[in-house]
């Protein structure tokens, strides 16, 4: 390597912190531009906000580069932007923000709630208010054209807010999401929206992995297979895409996927790709 030259590494992404004293916590929030953009165009663009970003932004990147390069369009230029946290212990953070009920967990999942449980409301409140508001102020954003999206955990919140403030999205994708929370909670949520509202105005892509509930060949999660087995995630999003189906809102356009032999893990790249082309072309 004598005749090498170490150059600064290549980035296009900026890099934010913010203080919530109404979570009590730190948000960093990352945004990457489309690739062949330029900042100084009068034209607004959609804005991708994508929860758990330290462990998943890159991967979105990787992925919507690729798109701008070789889709011809198909997926619009768009702002990627990552809603996360300044410190990378993000696990019991999780549970605090996305859950949308105080409740225990299974027995079967022995994990640390140092923070507590069900403040996805209170976390919602402080995208909808703080982070949203001082995005599209900066930066040339569509409000009419936001799309959120959630895995596992993350999936669970990104339900949530299509049955608390659908309005705040136009686009939905939701990956493998964590249904089972106390007791199912989501299907409460989604049949009182139904009981006082004739319509949903939404665009919902939902992807999960077909062998997700399938035993052996691992790559579930860092959970044993049987406690995933036991979280039934496949069998809850078929459920939530059978219950909005049957709703018939005349505003809500709706699509779900399943990635053959997908686990938990091993088919979240997949269901990034495949997700964004339902979630933009619906």
């Amino acid at each position: 390597m004598r005749d090498w030259q170490r150059v600064p590494p290549a980035t296009n992404r900026e890099v934010f912190q913010v203080d919530v004293p109404g979570i009590g916590d730190r948000l960093e929030i990352t945004v990457v531009p489309p690739l062949f953009w330029d900042p100084s165009s009068p034209q607004r663009l959609p804005a991708i906000y994508v929860l758990d970003p330290f462990p998943t932004i890159d991967i979105f990147a990787g992925i919507k580069l690729h798109f701008d390069i070789f889709s011809g369009g198909v997926i619009p230029p768009a702002y990627l932007i990552g809603i996360g946290y300044a410190d990378r212990d993000i696990q019991a953070r999780r549970f605090r923000d996305f859950t949308p009920t105080g409740a225990a967990l299974p027995p079967e999942l022995p994990i640390d709630l140092a923070f507590g449980t069900g403040g996805a409301s209170r976390y919602l409140d402080t995208i909808r208010k703080t982070v949203i508001p001082g995005l599209e102020a900066s930066y040339r954003l569509d409000p009419a054209e936001r799309m959120l999206v959630g895995y596992s955990l993350g999936g669970l919140f990104v339900s949530h807010v299509l049955f608390e403030e659908p309005k705040t999205f136009a686009r939905y994708l939701v990956i493998s999401p964590s249904l089972w929370w106390d007791g199912d909670v989501i299907y409460r949520e989604e049949e009182a929206w139904a009981k006082t509202h004739t319509d949903l105005r939404a665009k919902v892509a939902l992807v999960g992995g077909a062998g997700e509930e399938s035993p052996g060949g691992g790559w579930h999660n860092n959970l044993a297979e049987e406690v995933m087995a036991k979280l039934s995630l496949v069998t809850h999003l078929r459920t939530l895409h059978d219950r909005l189906a049957s709703r018939r809102y005349p505003g809500l356009k709706l699509n779900l996927r399943l990635t053959p032999e997908g686990r938990h893990i091993t088919h979240f790249p997949n269901a990034v790709a495949l997700g964004l082309v339902d979630a933009f072309g619906l």
